[in-house]
This record gives C-alpha cells, structure tokens and sequence, in this order.
C-alpha cells in the first residue's frame, strides 16, 4: 500500500525517491544555467503560477526576478510572503512496450521561501543587473547599453526569494524499464527524434 504524505511527517522538500535527490552543488549549477522559473503565489485560497526570467545569487542565497508595480503577482506577494519555486528541464521522452512504464528524462529543482520586494536601491539594481548579465552576458554595460536610472526604478518591482529550503531531483536514464513478456520495441522509437515533444518542444501546430 502506498505510504500518505503530509508536511509534519515528510517537509515539502524532502522526495519520496530519496535516489533521485541531488546535493546543494547540482542545485546551485541548474539554477544557474536554468532558462525559467514559475513562481506560485496565492490570493487567498486561489493560487497563482507565474513563469518567469531569474537570476540566483549565491551570495545572498535568494532569486530575484522584476515585474511591474502593479498585477496579480505583486498584489498577491503584498498579501502573502510565502511562496514556491520551479525551474525545470526535460530531455527525451522514453517509450516502453507497457502502459506503466512510459516515461522521460527530466531534472527540476524546487526551493521555498519568502519573498521580498526590494526597496533598497542599491539592492535593486544588483537584482537588475544580475539579471541582465545571466540573459545578455556577451552586451557590456556604458558599452552596448545605459546605466539604470531613476525611471526605470520608477517602473519595476525586484522580487527577492530568500530560499528557506530547496531540492533537486533528476532522473536522466537512457531507457524506460520494458515488458519482457510482451515483443520488444520497433528500433524506430528508440531514436532520438522519435516524439516531437522531446526535449520538451511544443507539439506541431494542428493544420486547417
């Protein structure tokens, strides 16, 4: 019988497959390199994901992300300060010849924490620049673009997610367990291209 699950007995940042967790180095390197974050929020009993470009800091142990000063994020992170965390990577889809067992190559990280908006100027165009130095690494600052000034401060909010917890999980196996009494898999499937939504592509447009 499969074991229940609760926050007093399991924290939300332990996994139920302990072999798939990964040490704070891995975590820090996906978050890193990772392109997307979606942040949860709530209002209330009404939760609210929000995918976004981040930046971690390894310094200061938060995320920072922008928005505008007024919206459904900021209103909601105004009336709640705890938050959630996702940033995500998936690899091949992975056929079997047993329903059970299809599966694909993923790795995640999940942190938790508070979130703050940043006042401080200082602080704000640290998260600023942090930003735009992960995205546009190659453009340099009073070379490709200008300085941040007061209007600009004027028209964002910088999140800070000071992470209380976090978790990394990975699984990057090359194949999916296979039925062994039932006719092994058509080489065609095992190939690399074999699924369109591999390596976690959009599914081709439906034509007419």
């Amino acid at each position: 019988m499969a074991r229940g699950y609760d926050l007093e007995s399991r924290p939300a940042n332990r996994h139920r497959r302990g072999h798939l967790a990964k040490d704070d180095d891995w975590i820090r390197d996906f978050l890193e390199r990772a392109p997307m974050g979606y942040f949860a929020s709530r209002w209330d009993d009404q939760p609210f994901i929000h995918p976004m470009t981040y930046v971690y800091d390894a310094d200061r142990h938060c995320i920072y992300a922008h928005g505008s000063i007024v919206g459904r994020r900021r209103a909601n992170t105004d009336r709640h300060e705890k938050m959630a965390f996702c940033a995500t990577e998936m690899g091949r889809l992975l056929p079997s010849n047993r329903a059970l067992h299809f599966s694909s190559q993923f790795r995640s990280v999940m942190a938790y924490g508070t979130i703050r908006h940043v006042e401080d100027r200082g602080e704000m165009e640290h998260g600023l620049y942090s930003l735009i130095d992960k995205y546009f690494s190659p453009m340099a600052l009073n070379r490709d673009y200008s300085p941040i000034v007061q209007e600009d401060i004027d028209r964002v909010t910088v999140f800070a997610l000071d992470i209380g917890s976090w978790s990394g999980k990975g699984n990057w196996k090359e194949k999916t367990d296979q039925n062994e009494g039932f006719p092994p898999l058509a080489p065609r499937w095992l190939e690399e291209e074999a699924f369109p939504m591999s390596f976690g592509r959009m599914a081709p447009e439906r034509s007419g």
